[in-house]
């Protein structure tokens, strides 16, 4: 049987999502708080609805893309999971905090409704041709359920365990993005005031983030062997801050990370791998 999945949200990730449920064989109904954002799905063959609740109530499975915790509150908490079935499977793309994620399990576990918390990393593009990174957060039972839907919305899907992880993943994923955006504008605007050609500069930090992929297995293993050390980094990036000095560029995050790496080197950890200052990070965070 085809299953019939409803999507709450149709901005332009939402509507991506149902194109690609559409284009797969899936029966698709939608609702949007502005109607006036469901044309393009509306022309791809779904069904909308005037009313959550309508919709809740006709769908297999419920999928859920909306802006944040007060819109989830609203809409989510507040009305799709009272309307929900017991043993209908409620998909929460949504990007929210952690502890709205619980809030939401906790509502839907009084209900016998079958919820996860499944945030996703991607573009709209991917998104469209069902190749997102899903990290999918609720019971094992309802991730099994849940297993062939979230496989046709995105090429890998991890499961979490819980809502709380999935959105602390979540979080972590694009604090990343955020402070590698910054880096490298940061050591771009030194870099250009020094006069080096933009496309090499960009390579070179593109290379870099590569470099630090390889780190990969040593994070696993928390193995600070060194391969460049920390000490030796640590004179780099005073280096670097003298010549970044020289041309008169502010660079916050060079001041942080030079920081770190002082009181690192300063407690013993100079002689390990350049990545054991950050495993300090993580122990003084979380002690193991």
């Amino acid at each position: 049987m085809t299953l019939h999945a409803g999507i709450v949200g149709t901005g332009k990730m939402g509507s991506a999502m149902a194109c690609n449920l559409l284009d797969r064989g899936y029966r698709v109904s939608v609702w949007n708080v502005d109607r006036g954002m469901m044309g393009a799905v509306l022309s791809a063959g779904a069904t909308p609805f005037d009313d959550i609740e309508s919709l809740v109530t006709n769908v297999d499975a419920v999928i859920v893309t909306l802006w944040d915790d007060e819109v989830a509150r609203e809409i989510s908490l507040g009305r799709i999971i009272p309307a929900a079935r017991k043993g209908q499977l409620v998909v929460e793309l949504s990007t929210l905090s952690p502890q709205m994620y619980e809030t939401l399990e906790a509502a839907a576990t009084q209900r016998e409704v079958d919820f996860l918390a499944c945030p996703v990393i991607g573009s709209v593009d991917a998104a469209r041709r069902g190749t997102l990174t899903l990290y999918s957060g609720g019971s094992r039972a309802a991730f099994e359920r849940a297993r062939e839907l979230l496989g046709d919305m995105g090429a890998t899907v991890h499961f979490t365990g819980s809502p709380r992880a999935s959105g602390y993943l979540k979080l972590a994923s694009n604090c990343m993005l955020g402070v590698l955006a910054d880096a490298i504008g940061e050591l771009l605007g030194i870099l250009g005031k020094a006069g080096v050609d933009r496309e090499l500069a960009i390579d070179t930090l593109v290379y870099m983030l590569e470099r630090v992929a390889t780190k990969r297995q040593q994070l696993l293993d928390r193995d600070t062997a060194p391969r460049f050390s920390a000490n030796a980094l640590l004179k780099d990036l005073r280096l670097a801050r003298a010549a970044r000095d020289s041309l008169k560029v502010n660079a916050p995050l060079m001041d942080c990370a030079l920081a770190e790496f002082e009181t690192a080197v300063a407690t013993g950890s100079g002689s390990e791998d350049y990545i054991g200052a950050g495993l300090t990070l993580e122990r003084a965070a979380a002690p193991l």
